[in-house]
């Protein structure tokens, strides 16, 4: 397995019992009526949220629209958050459902246009890829990886771009986290096969 995986693994794991402590008591003001800790509560993900929806519509100002629909629409719906999932699984969620409705009505509108709802992983300097120097080693591994498919792509990218638990990506995909496991397993197994071919695989996996 990847060292890089392997470390980013364990770093995921540290860093998330402080993020939700701190998000359970925000959680707790804002259902006693503070509509600041919800900005507060929100704020460190608009970013994150953002590049996920560019990368999916391929366009800046729809974007925009997407994450600030997204917040009103998890701060309707707070009160009935159950915080079972951490705040941004949650806000992920609403961000790809309203990107994917976007993307279909774009293409009711234009039968003939090109399929861009296509799944692409991109560098958005998160999980293990913030801890190494953006050089032509990394990038070669983004392009490894968009050579898998969608299914794999996905997984990779919830688990170490975005940094979710595995009960956060069965929750984003709907299924459970055996399934979860099996893809991330079968993904890093593809994707060591396709490092492997270029006679690259010894400086990747052990």
């Amino acid at each position: 397995m990847s060292e890089r995986i392997l470390m980013a693994e364990k770093e995921i794991a540290q860093r998330k019992i402080t993020v939700r402590e701190k998000e359970i008591q925000l959680l707790k003001q804002i259902r006693e009526g503070s509509d600041q800790a919800y900005i507060e509560l929100t704020g460190p993900y608009r970013e994150r949220l953002y590049r996920k929806a560019v990368s999916m519509v391929k366009d800046g100002d729809d974007a925009e629209d997407i994450v600030q629909d997204a917040l009103i629409s998890g701060y309707r719906s707070i009160k009935n958050f159950r915080a079972e999932s951490g705040v941004y699984t949650w806000l992920y969620r609403i961000v790809v459902n309203k990107s994917k409705d976007l993307l279909a009505k774009r293409k009711r509108a234009r039968e003939n246009s090109m399929d861009e709802s296509e799944f692409q992983v991109t560098d958005h300097r998160l999980g293990f890829e913030k801890k190494i120097e953006l050089s032509d080693e990394s990038e070669y591994l983004i392009k490894k990886i968009n050579e898998l498919e969608d299914i794999y792509k996905e997984v990779i990218e919830l688990r170490y771009f975005e940094e979710m638990s595995y009960s956060q990506i069965a929750e984003v995909l709907g299924c459970n986290i055996g399934t979860v496991k099996s893809r991330l397993f079968k993904a890093k197994e593809f994707l060591k096969h396709l490092i492997q071919q270029d006679g690259r695989g010894d400086g990747y996996f052990r």
